[in-house]
């Protein structure tokens, strides 16, 4: 997450960036003593989260997190206090975290920790359609594809629902003809590895998963019609006609599987 923080003093500021900027998921963009230099930093970068102290020059920083709530609606925040006298005023704000000094790298960790599993709400920018054909959107706009096979992939994995996929179960669904061959292996890597740049154009990169290959999708950062339909969701039930991903034959079992699923519930 791009990251800035805010504090009272530079003194401070240096203290909690060293606590800070080597965390994981963390991108540490600027540290301010300034409310209004942090407002403008944060508007110009796009900034995700702000880690404010809420005693700052300028303004107290539950109006610095109002302000920044005003420019950019899906910002995070993070309070650090001496006092819990804010604590209502960060809730109101829906805050991530109130930390109160002094706090442990562990309450830190864990706050930020939380911080990051809300962005990831935030940024459901992608809708995956598997009823019918096959397609994925990223703000409403289909990608386009220069790969079937790469395409066909993403869908393998969405219809495991998140569940991890070795090579060889990806290469006895895509390539049920071919050899499980060194060849095949190296092609099953290379349509891997045009997923990772199709969906980077995109900028969703992050939604694929790949390490020795294994291969799986990170569910939390997509809407998908067949989730929501096995959650229950009635908009995907109605949305649902009886087709599943009608371009690829291995999806034909849970084609079944669905049906039966809406008939009996």
């Amino acid at each position: 997450m791009k990251t800035v923080l805010v504090g009272r003093n530079l003194e401070e500021l240096e203290v909690l960036q060293e606590r800070v900027q080597n965390l994981p998921g963390i991108q540490l963009e600027g540290t301010f003593d300034d409310a209004q230099k942090a407002v403008r930093f944060a508007q110009e970068q796009n900034i995700e989260l702000a880690v404010l102290d809420t005693d700052i020059t300028g303004m107290d920083g539950i109006c610095l997190g109002r302000c920044l709530l005003g420019k950019n609606p899906d910002i995070l925040l993070l309070f650090i206090s001496d006092s819990e006298l804010y604590a209502m005023d960060a809730i109101r704000l829906h805050a991530a975290a109130y930390l109160l000094k002094p706090f442990s790298q562990e309450e830190l960790l864990y706050a930020l920790e939380t911080a990051r599993l809300l962005s990831k709400r935030v940024k459901k920018r992608v809708f995956v359609k598997t009823f019918g054909h096959f397609d994925v959107f990223v703000d409403n706009k289909p990608i386009m594809f220069r790969s079937g096979k790469a395409k066909e992939l993403l869908a393998f994995l969405v219809d495991r629902q998140g569940g991890t996929v070795s090579t060889d179960q990806v290469i006895c669904a895509l390539w049920e003809e071919r050899p499980n061959d060194e060849a095949t292996q190296n092609l099953c890597s290379k349509v891997s590895k045009n997923l990772s740049r199709e969906l980077d154009k995109y900028g969703v990169q992050e939604l694929f998963i790949t390490n020795r290959g294994i291969r799986r999708v990170d569910t939390e950062l997509f809407d998908c019609d067949l989730y929501g339909l096995l959650e229950g969701e009635e908009q995907a039930r109605k949305q649902f006609v009886g087709d599943y991903m009608l371009d690829y034959s291995w999806a034909e079992e849970r084609m079944g599987q669905l049906n039966k699923f809406v008939l009996k519930h």
